[in-house]
């Protein structure tokens, strides 16, 4: 009778503990579909997260020492904004992986509980996926869809083919999490259906038509594989089969390409070059513009004047922020400021003992994570975040007690 009501309790608590995750999830389908109440689903899993985290009471001494330099910084700045109610809004986002690493070491024994909650979540995503192919065919108006007032909507699609999205509405998300998922299952999975994870895993993250994800991924593969002239031959063996198969296609995949290449690298006609131009000619060593003042969507909302001071050029885009977030970030809080909060986020990693497949899948994760945010605004969405940072602390408790994974 005990043992039963001990398991009962186990698996209450795990649903508790679980409880959080699948909140940040709901709330990126709410982001589509209710916007308002999105927000207040998120703020209440990272609440719960919170709560939990101080419950157990257990925190890694690293993390809460670099935090502890971290937040006066954050408070100084805070009072150097122009908008104290601005630079409280992004006070409150620098927060947000702060919440998630606190939590992730609540978390650091349920790896496996982890590891069982993202397979399903993955396969629910490619169901999803799936279900969104055939609707869209018949034409029907999915929800994650730009509506307008006219009537008229906008699709998440790449030369006439929708992106895939899964259940999270944003296809950039969506390959994110089947990147990661692709090396975690590489790396942890013992079971028969292991390759047909991983492919499952490849397919939605090629079908997202993320060029972050994709380009991630070949990096990684290239630099873990020990076949890289095998890995080389067939990527350009399958290239030369689409461009004979579908030229007209191909032709429009290279041209985009070339399109994205010349706004944000060679000659650096976007919002996301522009940010990189003011972080290199306006980033201080000690203080920075003060939160709230650059790159996130406080400065937009509240109209920050830093921007007509430093003359950016939005390049004709409504954008809700510079969708770029290491400007974001040592603009705001300055050089040594953000060095330190960098730092924070990879407190995980400074510790006496850590294996080489936990330091394998870390790299990985925070490579990704670090990869997408040269790009985009992923270290401020709590659903890159949870997808990457979750992890860190189960990973490295789990991989102690199995050495040989």
């Amino acid at each position: 009778m005990k043992l039963s009501l001990a398991i009962h309790k186990s698996k209450i608590e795990d649903a508790l503990l679980l409880f959080p995750l699948v909140l940040v999830f709901l709330s990126e389908i709410f982001h589509f579909i209710a916007p308002q109440l999105g927000v207040g689903v998120k703020f209440l899993a990272l609440l719960l997260m919170l709560i939990f985290s101080v419950t157990k009471g257990k925190f890694n001494i690293i993390s809460v020492q670099l935090f502890l330099i971290v937040l006066p910084i954050l408070v100084i700045h805070l009072f150097l904004s122009f908008s104290f109610r601005a630079g409280l809004e992004e006070l409150i986002r620098y927060l947000f992986p702060v919440v998630i690493i606190f939590y992730s070491f609540t978390l650091r024994h349920k790896f496996k509980l982890i590891f069982k909650f993202f397979i399903a979540f993955l396969l629910i995503n490619i169901v999803a996926q799936v279900f969104h192919y055939i609707l869209w065919q018949k034409g029907v108006v999915l929800w994650f869809f730009d509506i307008h007032d006219n009537g008229y909507y906008t699709a998440p699609t790449v030369n006439g083919f929708l992106r895939a999205t899964g259940i999270m509405g944003f296809f950039s998300l969506f390959g994110f999490l089947c990147l990661l998922m692709f090396f975690l299952v590489e790396t942890f999975y013992k079971g028969k259906f292991k390759v047909l994870l991983m492919l499952l895993a490849v397919a939605g993250l090629f079908a997202s038509i993320s060029y972050k994800g994709i380009i991630t991924f070949f990096i990684l593969i290239f630099i873990l594989s020990k076949k890289k002239l095998q890995i080389v031959s067939v990527f350009l063996l399958m290239t030369v089969i689409f461009i004979v198969s579908f030229p007209e296609k191909a032709y429009e995949f290279i041209e985009g390409a070339k399109l994205r290449t010349e706004l944000y690298i060679s000659e650096g006609t976007s919002a996301r070059s522009e940010s990189y131009r003011v972080m290199l000619e306006h980033t201080g060593l000690l203080l920075g513009e003060g939160l709230g003042s650059f790159g996130g969507p406080a400065s937009v909302t509240h109209k920050s004047p830093f921007y007509g001071e430093v003359n950016f050029n939005w390049y004709g885009l409504e954008l809700a922020t510079t969708d770029t977030y290491f400007p974001h970030l040592f603009v705001e809080i300055g050089l040594l400021g953000a060095l330190a909060y960098l730092l924070f986020l990879l407190s995980p990693l400074f510790r006496k003992k850590i294996t080489i497949p936990a330091l394998r899948i870390l790299c990985i994760i925070y490579f990704a994570l670090f990869f997408d945010a040269a790009f985009s605004y992923s270290l401020n969405n709590t659903g890159y975040l949870v997808v990457a940072l979750i992890w860190v602390f189960p990973v490295i408790y789990y991989t102690q007690k199995h050495e040989n994974v």
